[in-house]
């Protein structure tokens, strides 16, 4: 049976040259990092009309809207507010224009 596999032990700083090489080595961070963020990856938009279907309405709910158009799958077009929600709608789209795999996997 192998021996378990030990850690090398610490060795601790003695010298002001080695204190410095850390700090150089971790770019100035010391002590422990911070938590997580306990905010959501994603906010919801406040956006009054964002999101909405384009059939329902012949022309943008508010000015400055986008119109993203749905996948090639025959999703419907929606209006979204320009950037972060534009931007996520068209990935969304694109991704589901991949087509799926026999298993059902993409």
């Amino acid at each position: 049976m192998p021996a378990p596999h030990r850690t090398r032990p610490r060795l601790p700083e003695t010298s002001e040259a080695q204190r410095r090489a850390r700090l150089a080595w971790n770019k100035g961070l010391t002590g422990k990092g911070r938590p997580p963020a306990a905010s959501t990856p994603f906010e919801v938009c406040t956006a009054d009309g964002c999101g909405s279907p384009a059939a329902a309405h012949g022309r943008p709910p508010a000015a400055g809207m986008v119109q993203v158009r749905g996948s090639a799958d025959g999703a419907a077009a929606h209006w979204y507010c320009p950037g972060r929600c534009a931007a996520i709608a068209r990935a969304r789209a694109e991704l589901r224009a991949v087509p799926m795999r026999q298993g059902g996997d993409r």
